[in-house]
């Protein structure tokens, strides 16, 4: 009886022995594995962090030191920056504060931040970047990673694209140049009638001893009237093409009449201009030639339409009709016109740079007026009617 105890107890010993040599190989490769995937771990970290193509900074939290940075460090500061203060590393005043600025906010808010700033790096190249920071925490601390992203490609291509809209822009008033240049010319022709006819009368009179006081008066007041009006057209024309854009509060109503007695006064016979607002006070805020610039192209185009629709003797007398409006903090202008309207298939395509249906067109006019009216916060669209089109301009109202 005691003997077969004792062989139970020792193949139980055994058992046991045997389980916790399972356990502890099974124990051992479990260590064995966690510790394979953690030096994989630190190597995959240390192998991306060395080789990102964007530089890395990770400095202590409490003294701004340097603990840590990789090879993309070294193109924008040009030296090894381990162990030195980070903020020292930026000589330029504001570049110190953003970075001071966006530590602050890390720690506040806990989420990273972002933003962008203008560095001198190697080789004294400038650099446009945009700056990451974000918490990082490690053994119970924290520390600050700091990511660069180089964008001064991004930045280049941005200026190009905007020297280019600029060029666009000085194309497009020179074209409007030419035809406003026309359109002085046919108003000039009144006044300068008129000018000539009272000279010739001056004449007569004086020839005939019919001069007075009172006639010399009239006369007088007369030609420096017509001196005015061609002397108020000049001015008006040489300020829609000064470069100047500084914003200014613009009367809508009364821009627009302006533009219509200097530049539209005698369009041909059997065209109309209509011009309504429901309120003449209504403001904007923006530049006036800019403002000009829009208006023009519209009726423009509309004058252009109709001329071509009386030359096909399609109708007989052409119409434009202006309206302005205040709705809803927008001011709204309408220009209309029975020119014929825009085919289905270019509508999508009009506000396109260079795409024009006219043979001698450049396709600049509606893609500038866009433009435009996207740096007012506005925006620009129509619709066909029975006879023509019609533009409708949405701008921002100035409250004073």
């Amino acid at each position: 009886m005691q003997r077969n105890k004792k062989i139970q107890d020792e193949e139980l010993m055994v058992d046991n022995q045997e389980r916790i040599q399972g356990f502890n190989q099974e124990l051992a490769k479990q260590v064995e594995y966690e510790i394979a995937q953690r030096m994989f771990s630190d190597y995959f970290s240390n192998y991306l962090f060395e080789n990102s193509l964007n530089p890395i900074v990770i400095i202590r939290d409490e003294d701004f030191k340097v603990i840590k940075s990789n090879s993309g460090a070294l193109e924008i500061f040009g030296k090894e920056i381990v162990g030195l203060d980070f903020i020292e590393l930026f000589s330029n005043k504001k570049n110190k504060e953003s970075i001071l600025e966006g530590i602050y906010k890390a720690r506040e808010s806990k989420k990273r931040q972002s933003f962008k700033m203008q560095l001198i790096g190697k080789n004294n190249q400038s650099l446009s970047v945009i700056v990451s920071i974000s918490l990082f925490y490690y053994m119970q601390k924290v520390d600050l990673c700091f990511t660069f992203v180089d964008i001064s490609d991004i930045v280049n291509l941005e200026k190009e694209l905007n020297d280019k809209r600029a060029m666009l822009a000085q194309k497009s008033k020179m074209e409007e140049m030419g035809k406003m240049l026309g359109n002085i010319a046919h108003q000039w022709k009144q006044p300068l009638n008129a000018l000539y006819l009272l000279c010739q009368n001056f004449k007569e009179m004086n020839k005939f001893g019919e001069i007075n006081a009172e006639n010399i008066e009239k006369y007088i007041n007369t030609m420096l009237g017509q001196i005015q009006f061609m002397s108020k057209t000049i001015e008006e024309f040489r300020e829609f093409y000064n470069p100047s854009k500084a914003k200014e509060e613009v009367y809508v109503y009364q821009e627009i009449k302006n533009i219509l007695e200097l530049f539209y006064r005698l369009v041909d016979k059997g065209i109309s201009i209509e011009l309504s607002s429901k309120d003449e006070k209504m403001q904007i805020f923006a530049s006036k030639n800019e403002f000009w610039q829009i208006i023009i192209v519209l009726i423009d185009n509309a004058l252009e339409a109709i001329k071509a629709r009386i030359q096909k003797g399609e109708i007989k007398e052409g119409n434009i009709k202006i309206t302005c409006q205040n709705k809803q903090g927008m001011c709204i202008i309408k220009v209309g016109d029975n020119g014929g309207g825009i085919c289905a298939e270019v509508a999508n395509r009009i506000f396109e740079t260079y795409f024009t249906t006219k043979e001698n067109g450049n396709g600049i006019g509606l893609s500038m007026v866009k433009m435009i009216l996207e740096k007012m916060r506005g925006d620009i669209t129509f619709a066909n009617h029975k006879e023509g089109v019609e533009f409708e301009v949405k701008i921002p109202l100035h409250r004073g």
